[in-house]
């Protein structure tokens, strides 16, 4: 599982990160459920720590090397890798690689 959290560039509204999302990135993400097994989009509306986060995704690909030879470079990712990198500011995008830690969900 992929957790990345970023801003938008000075000047972009969060809201129009929403729209994309919810209308290009995720659509064409998960149309190859072959390959993204999940991918959820959080607006961050508080951050108490004061860490600078517009927008915190969660997504679950079943190979993140493969899921990067898709992203660099199927053709249907061209719209979204536009739109990310219109709205995106490219310095605050941290990607966190992580596994659930097994027990009863609670």
């Amino acid at each position: 599982m992929a957790v990345n959290l970023f801003s938008m560039l000075p000047g972009v509204d969060p809201a129009e990160f929403e729209r994309f999302s919810t209308e290009v990135d995720r659509p064409t993400c998960l149309a190859r459920g072959d390959l993204v097994r999940r991918f959820e989009a959080f607006r961050v509306d508080d951050a108490p720590d004061g860490a600078p986060a517009d927008i915190l995704e969660v997504m679950e690909v079943t190979d993140w090397a493969d899921w990067e030879q898709f992203r660099d470079h199927d053709p249907s990712m061209k719209p979204v890798i536009a739109g990310f990198d219109e709205l995106v500011d490219p310095a605050t995008v941290r990607t966190y690689f992580t596994h659930a830690i097994p027990g009863e969900h609670q």
